[in-house]
């Protein structure tokens, strides 16, 4: 999916356009604004299409790099959603556990891990933080240690670890860019599972 023609717009707009298209397409397609609407619920998927879009053009802007045919995960580097979510290395499965843990789906971030037979530094990492999120802190801490032993030098790993040895609070900062609301993280994880079927099927990487 082209994020340029989710938002109706061509590749050279400028940033004020963007923000335009995102902010007239948010209105629309609202739940706020939908509630009465029989097609509530294309229009809540809809809108958080619109969202995943804006996401991607604006990292994409921010680091200097235009779009490419890889879905939307494809394009996250470190830091897309939030501290050490996503890395432009990662395979499509890292890509959509990373996603998931974003928008804290963290059952469907653990789904997909478990599929992934390649477990690097950042999968135990991954791990951890999904496990930690479904309230499994032994596995968590357990997989955080291993992501530290991998790689000793991550400060993220270690950062993580801590917090866990020392029962600190986790909390995943999705951040708030230019009035983006999200809507319930339940119909998102649903969506996301869809979007990162079709990725499978359709957008590997060259």
């Amino acid at each position: 999916m082209d994020p340029y023609k989710v938002l109706g717009i061509t590749q050279g707009a400028t940033d004020e356009e963007i923000k335009k298209a995102y902010r007239n397409l948010s209105r629309k397609y609202h739940p706020d604004a939908n509630v009465n609407n029989p097609n509530k619920a294309q229009a809540e998927e809809k809108f958080k299409e619109v969202q995943q879009a804006y996401d991607l053009i604006m990292k994409q802007k921010q680091q200097g790099y235009s779009y490419g045919y890889g879905g939307f995960g494809s394009g996250m580097n470190n830091g897309a959603y939030g501290s050490g979510y996503g890395q432009s290395t990662d395979s499509v499965e890292m890509q959509a556990a990373a996603n998931y843990l974003a928008h804290r789906c963290y059952r469907e971030a653990l789904n997909v891990l478990n599929g992934i037979s390649n477990r690097s530094a950042r999968w135990y990492y991954y791990s951890a933080m999904a496990n930690m999120g479904v309230g499994n802190n032994a596995t968590a801490l357990e997989h955080a240690n291993t992501a530290v032993s991998m790689e000793p030098s991550n400060m993220e790993y270690r950062q993580l670890k801590q917090q866990l040895e020392f029962g600190g609070t986790w909390y995943t900062n999705m951040g708030s860019s230019y009035e983006r609301p999200y809507a319930s993280s339940g119909s998102f994880c649903l969506s996301m599972l869809c979007m990162n079927i079709l990725c499978n099927c359709c957008c590997r990487p060259f």
